[in-house]
């Protein structure tokens, strides 16, 4: 048993040292993709009338080898995209799907400007494995406030790289002023915790707390156990508000969502 033990080790030791080698000389195909969440969602709304400007970081990743030369990634603006029809029964089930115009687009220049890219491309300088595309939003479309642009950017394949799937190759960009539902605000312990997502709502919690609820403090005071203290006293602090909201008859209670429907929280 002892010397089975012994080869079989071996063999693990000459394989696990066959990989890493292989990693150590890639020489596969050369691809690019985006990284991070595959969505983002900005709103000018959570800032002040005198921030009309901000810039947002897009993280793009190489795959492969780093070589001693710089090369090039290529990217489009996509104008049109996927809409999904669900089963009357079942929200989360698709039943049908079509690829149409996108209703709401961005403008370049109106919208948006990549900083440091031009005729949809930028380079990858040499020695590098990734690069930070700089995206310039704008507030000045005062549409901003009813309805949120698209930006969806899409990285194309060419001499350079290739790409590694639909998925990683895409960038969902909402540029918005007014508030917008958090992707995180989906997931059960939101739910749970928050109950459904209304703007009227969010906007309460924020004026109630001083904190954005977006997001990023989601994750870290909802998602995250290590936040669960300050989650429970924000939570508690705001029921409590809307409790005195609620039984003042000067703000003719329930405090009702833009649906029309009374906001509540489990």
């Amino acid at each position: 048993m002892k010397i089975r033990f012994s080869f079989w080790a071996l063999v693990a030791s000459i394989a696990l040292t066959s990989c890493t080698a292989d990693l150590m000389h890639y020489e596969g195909s050369n691809m690019v993709r985006f990284s991070g969440d595959a969505e983002v969602v900005y709103s000018f709304a959570y800032y002040s009338e005198n921030k009309v400007e901000d810039v947002i970081d897009i993280n793009v990743r190489t795959v492969g080898e780093v070589v001693d030369y710089p090369r090039t990634v290529r990217f489009e603006q996509l104008r049109k995209e996927w809409k999904y029809t669900y089963d009357p029964q079942d929200a989360n089930k698709v039943i049908d799907s079509t690829y149409v115009d996108m209703e709401f687009p961005a403008e370049e220049g109106e919208h948006f400007q990549i900083q440091n890219a031009e005729r949809n491309q930028f380079v990858i300088p040499a020695g590098a494995s990734g690069y930070v595309l700089k995206i310039l939003l704008r507030r000045s479309d005062e549409g901003l406030k009813k309805t949120a642009r698209k930006l969806h950017l899409k990285l194309v394949p060419n001499e350079d790289f290739g790409i590694m799937s639909d998925v990683a190759s895409l960038k969902k960009i909402t540029i918005s002023d007014k508030l917008e539902k958090p992707r995180r605000w989906r997931g059960y312990y939101c739910n749970y915790y928050l109950g459904n997502w209304s703007e009227v709502k969010h906007r309460f919690m924020i004026n109630v707390t001083g904190q954005k609820w977006d997001d990023d403090f989601i994750l870290h005071y909802i998602n995250s156990r290590d936040g669960a203290a300050l989650r429970d006293f924000y939570l508690s602090k705001i029921k409590k508000a809307l409790e005195e909201y609620n039984a003042n008859p000067s703000n003719n209670p329930p405090l009702k969502d833009e649906n029309g429907k009374e906001v509540v929280f489990p």
